[in-house]
């Protein structure tokens, strides 16, 4: 559960600035015009609700959650634990699910999806701390484990364990059809080429 103290850190490292001092006038005053520092304070107030063991506060963690969705397109669950000092890019088209535990320092970009891809008890994505997902990178468990200090590129699939200290990045190949190379008696393009990664393997036979 997260304290009260760690809430207030988060908000000054995320809102305020690694700089300043906390203040609550400082924090509200900075979300007014500012659209991810708006995102950030309050998914931080809705999950630290969550924490709490009243149902009241619950309920109001999740109107929370829900008007955040609704206004920024972003979808981050309250029982998703991430450590203090996370950066947003850019606010759309973020997914992170219920089973993952985010370290400390993540810079997150658009179109980053963290989710499941089975429906096992014991799946759980773990990122460690200073870790850079670039944009519309997926990260698909199972159980998948981050290391600290990885930087993932743009439109990566990752399905499997990254070491610490490591850049990552899938190799795209190009699949390419011909508009007019049509079998006639299933009335389907023909692919002139079509070559897979590993893990675009791996993702089918999941």
């Amino acid at each position: 559960m997260t304290s009260y103290n760690e809430l207030k850190e988060c908000i000054r490292l995320e809102v305020i600035g690694h700089d300043k001092s906390f203040s609550w006038r400082k924090a509200l005053f900075r979300t007014r015009r500012n659209p991810k520092k708006h995102f950030l304070f309050w998914w931080r107030i809705a999950a630290w609700l969550y924490t709490q063991d009243s149902r009241f506060k619950k309920r109001i963690a999740r109107r929370i959650e829900n008007r955040l969705k609704y206004r920024h397109s972003v979808e981050i669950s309250l029982s998703c634990k991430i450590g203090k000092g996370l950066n947003i890019a850019h606010l759309n088209a973020i997914v992170i699910t219920d089973n993952c535990v985010i370290g400390e320092n993540a810079d997150l970009k658009q179109g980053i999806t963290i989710g499941l891809r089975t429906d096992s008890a014991d799946a759980m994505i773990v990122i460690g701390d200073n870790v850079d997902i670039g944009c519309n990178s997926s990260i698909l468990g199972g159980k998948v484990t981050i290391g600290d200090n990885v930087v993932i590129g743009a439109h990566s699939l990752v399905l499997n364990n990254i070491p610490a200290d490591t850049i990552y990045k899938n190799k795209i190949t190009p699949i390419l059809t011909s508009r007019h190379s049509v079998d006639k008696q299933h009335k389907k393009p023909v692919l002139c080429d079509m070559t897979y990664s590993e893990e675009m393997a791996d993702l089918r036979q999941a």
